[in-house]
């Protein structure tokens, strides 16, 4: 299965080719959650390709009163929310992109550029303060920068909102200082600021700057300073990551993942020789972009299962807290092993810097899933969200109806 139902969808459809109108008044606003996960995201696309199809414009068309993201799924939602106004431009635009990606247009995949990353970190282990001055990354992603000017127009968020397309984008990055994880939202006039135990929202104007603080994976891309401090990326420490969406007045909430559905993946074969850099990394990574995710969706589970056992006078009465739907879309086959098999078609001095990390076809293929931004594997990953989608489509027409 390649999705999970939180609570039963009271209304389920069995006309698949039915026009479901969501944005209309008294519907429940539905939230979108795009998780984090490198070039694992353009199994997203597929995912909101499929549903594009499934789910018929109304009003300004965008099915998602809010949108909101980490990390490369903090690129795609503010995508959505740049197209929030013609929603199928937005995901052929989104589509196009991840369908013609390769890693020289997320970070320097020469060879003076990926050298320059290593003598810097040569540099900091003979001087002291180093740090203070130079950025420290194991790949420099200015080519990053430049791609999401080119590709996002930053000023059509802000037109969506005033034309009620859209009520609210968040984009979550970790602060490396405060050790919070910041929820920096663009919305309607309404909606304030929050403040949770490490947890806060900050309405800002979503700008490059956010997405590329969002999308840096430590140690792999550079923190990049915002306000008041540097931050990396938000899925790091991001202990309840449905809660921005909640905040911003979700009632609904559809989640686009990236780890494979559990019962789905084989068992890997015990690996006798010590884990490499590699090894670890992937599996921190893994921790980072999952773990979160699970326990929230399992906590809302728990309080939906207890506000139904409260009678509805008093529970109004006496809590603020309220039910929320979810549906989670995951992948049914694990990205490790469809990463492995397109290690190849990396530049070669990309693949002679991996290997010297323990990344290859094989070994490491967990972190290469994160890393491998090429057309080869995320056309494989957009058509395998795109199938997983259409295998569910019953389901996913009854969520939004």
């Amino acid at each position: 299965m390649a999705s999970l139902n939180s609570e039963p969808t009271e209304r389920r459809s069995n006309k698949l080719t039915e026009k479901v109108c969501y944005n209309g008044v008294g519907k429940p606003k539905m939230g979108l959650v795009l998780t984090g996960g490198g070039a694992r995201a353009a199994y997203q696309v597929g995912v909101l390709k499929a549903i594009s199809k499934l789910i018929v414009k109304s009003h300004c068309g965008n099915p998602y009163s809010i949108i909101t993201g980490t990390s490369a799924g903090a690129i795609n939602a503010t995508v959505l929310a740049s197209y929030a106004q013609n929603p199928t431009v937005g995901i052929r635009s989104l589509e196009k992109v991840w369908q013609s990606f390769s890693v020289d247009k997320v970070f320097r995949s020469d060879l003076l550029g990926m050298m320059k990353q290593v003598g810097r970190w040569g540099k900091s282990m003979f001087i002291s303060d180093y740090h203070r001055h130079r950025q420290l990354s194991l790949l420099n992603n200015d080519p990053l920068r430049v791609m999401l000017n080119k590709v996002i127009r930053f000023e059509n968020i802000q037109k969506a909102i005033d034309n009620n397309c859209l009520d609210a984008l968040s984009i979550t990055a970790s602060g490396y200082t405060s050790g919070q994880s910041v929820s920096f939202f663009q919305a309607k006039k309404e909606i304030s600021n929050w403040k949770r135990h490490r947890r806060v929202g900050s309405k800002s104007i979503i700008r490059v700057e956010h997405l590329l603080a969002s999308s840096a994976i430590p140690l792999v891309f550079p923190a990049v300073h915002l306000n008041r401090e540097f931050f990396g990326d938000g899925s790091v420490r991001f202990l309840a990551p449905l809660s921005p969406a909640i905040h911003l007045g979700a009632q609904k909430i559809l989640i686009v993942g990236v780890d494979p559905v559990k019962e789905e993946v084989e068992r890997e074969k015990k690996k006798l020789h010590y884990p490499s850099i590699a090894d670890i990394s992937g599996h921190v990574l893994d921790s980072v972009f999952v773990d979160s995710l699970d326990g929230d969706i399992e906590r809302i589970r728990r309080i939906n299962k207890t506000l139904n056992l409260i009678p509805e006078d008093i529970r109004k009465r006496e809590t603020k807290l309220k039910k929320i739907e979810t549906f989670v879309i995951s992948p049914s086959k694990d990205l490790s092993k469809i990463s492995g098999k397109h290690f190849h078609v990396l530049p070669s001095v990309v693949k002679f810097f991996f290997r010297r990390l323990g990344i290859d076809d094989d070994e490491g293929s967990s972190i290469l899933s994160y890393l491998l931004f090429e057309s080869a594997y995320t056309k494989e990953l957009i058509d395998l969200g795109y199938q997983d989608a259409m295998n569910i489509k019953q389901e996913i027409v009854g969520f939004f109806n």
